[in-house]
């Protein structure tokens, strides 16, 4: 569906207002960011800092690093990046340590989520947020646009017991936020003495898709490399959980799916059967490059997104998975986890275990789409208190 009525006005991100501000100039910044941010003509964060005398004395870099080029759970070392530190949060801490952060004048974190909790951006701005609060330095959070919108809320919140580094918090699956409005949502319910401060978007508004915006799509990480993925991202990335290829190692990850054992016109035809809104389902042979089934002939399907309003994401998601399960019971295996063995990492990035025994036992796909959407109206009620371009 096309926006028609929103206002022509160009949509600008936290970062390009805040190198503008000349009060801001002339401190001691520490600056969390990857290759995700950038201005709207397309400069990176650590560069316009340095040209608008705004430091930094040192970078912090997320999961796939400061630079953006590791693979997914690859850890990453600290380096010198152009004489400045640039300490590394995936590896050997997951936050900064308190040295690190004395003497700086505030925090500035810039980097470009895509909506949904399994990605670990949103956990690095959260640990960042607690360490902050305890050395006493302010925390600024640049926004950016949600690129798959601020409008849905998709499934149920995390419980607490199931909180790791690719869930936690208290977020569904896709939770219709900004990376601004989650670091409200943090402060409000978790860290209520961090001294925060968001420098918001201007001429955005929440229902408006990345596609409307005069905005360059940058790659928030390496296998993220569109919109569409993104659009299926809090859906596909369940696929992650089992044995099946989600598409790495393909030009098309998380919107490509199969193994050896498929036969995707098979697969094709059960998926289409189902009716899922604004997808067309499309069979085809690949060769992963990298990733599971590396250099192997793998069958099944390439996800389409035709109509991004009408998609339901995680819906998706659980159904290929329910529906590879159900046609291929003796080959079809869920990934470990890497922490318990005996746990499968499907459970870890749906929060709970209940939702694989549904499919082992052979639950009809309605009932575990039922059960992965309770609580969610639970959740949109709370986001309320923290949407800064609109209650939805």
């Amino acid at each position: 569906m096309h926006i028609s009525n929103l206002p022509a006005t160009p949509v600008r991100c936290g970062l390009d207002h805040f190198i503008a501000d000349s009060s801001r100039r002339n401190k001691r910044y520490g600056l969390a960011t990857n290759p995700s941010a950038i201005t709207s003509t397309g400069i990176p964060a650590w560069k316009a800092f340095m040209q608008n005398s705004l430091g930094p004395v040192c970078l912090f870099g997320p999961e796939h690093g400061f630079r953006g080029a590791a693979q997914d759970a690859v850890h990453v070392k600290d380096e010198l990046f152009k004489g400045i530190p640039a300490y590394s949060l995936y590896g050997n801490r997951f936050k900064p340590e308190p040295w690190m952060l004395e003497g700086l004048d505030a925090v500035v974190f810039d980097m470009q989520d895509v909506g949904c909790r399994y990605y670990t951006f949103l956990y690095t701005l959260a640990y960042m947020m607690e360490a902050c609060e305890t050395v006493g330095v302010p925390l600024i959070v640049l926004d950016r646009p949600n690129p798959i919108g601020g409008r849905k809320v998709e499934g149920s919140p995390i419980p607490k017991e199931a909180d790791s580094f690719v869930g936690g918090y208290g977020l569904p699956p896709r939770y219709g936020l900004t990376i601004g409005e989650f670091a409200r949502y943090l402060r409000g319910e978790y860290y209520p003495d961090c001294a925060l401060e968001i420098v918001p978007l201007s001429g955005w508004d929440a229902r408006q898709p990345w596609a409307e915006t005069d905005l360059p799509w940058p790659l928030p990480s390496p296998n993220l490399p569109s919109l569409s993925c993104a659009e299926l991202y809090p859906g596909t990335c369940l696929v992650e959980g089992t044995w099946l290829s989600e598409g790495r190692g393909t030009s098309r990850p998380f919107e490509i799916i199969g193994a050896p054992f498929v036969d995707g016109e098979a697969l094709r035809e059960a998926l289409s059967a189902l009716g899922l809104p604004g997808l067309v389902f499309m069979s085809l042979f690949f060769t992963p490059t990298a990733s599971k089934y590396k250099g192997a002939l793998c069958e099944g399907v390439l996800v389409s997104v035709v109509d991004r309003e009408a998609v339901r994401s995680l819906d998706t998601g659980i159904a290929v998975v329910h529906t590879i399960h159900r046609m291929y019971p003796h080959d079809f295996r869920w990934r470990e986890d890497w922490e318990n063995p005996e746990l499968s990492f499907f459970d870890r990035l749906a929060g709970n275990t209940t939702l694989r025994c549904m499919i082992d036992s052979g639950a009809p796909l309605e009932e575990c789409l039922a059960f992965a959407h309770e609580g969610e109206e639970r959740f949109l009620k709370l986001r309320q208190n923290y949407l800064i371009y609109g209650a939805i």
